[in-house]
């Protein structure tokens, strides 16, 4: 069966989560800045950003662009 993934570069937790978390069609979500984005979530004060962030790189339902190429070489 092949992967199915994202690139993006949304900013919006709940965007990136209706992706990441959805109906389950996309097997994962690379995003080019993430480790920028969790960062800035975390400024942000937004706990329920924080926590869907949270839920979404603990689950591996997003990465960071820089997983992509170690992904598909498995």
């Amino acid at each position: 069966m092949p992967h199915i993934v994202v690139v993006t570069g949304e900013p919006s937790p709940s965007r990136l989560a209706s992706l990441a978390i959805g109906t389950g069609d996309i097997d994962c979500v690379y995003h080019f800045a993430l480790h920028e984005l969790l960062e800035a979530v975390g400024e942000s004060g937004s706990d329920d950003g924080k926590e869907m962030m949270a839920i979404m790189v603990e689950g591996k339902r997003i990465r960071d662009i820089s997983d992509l190429p170690l992904d598909l070489a498995v």
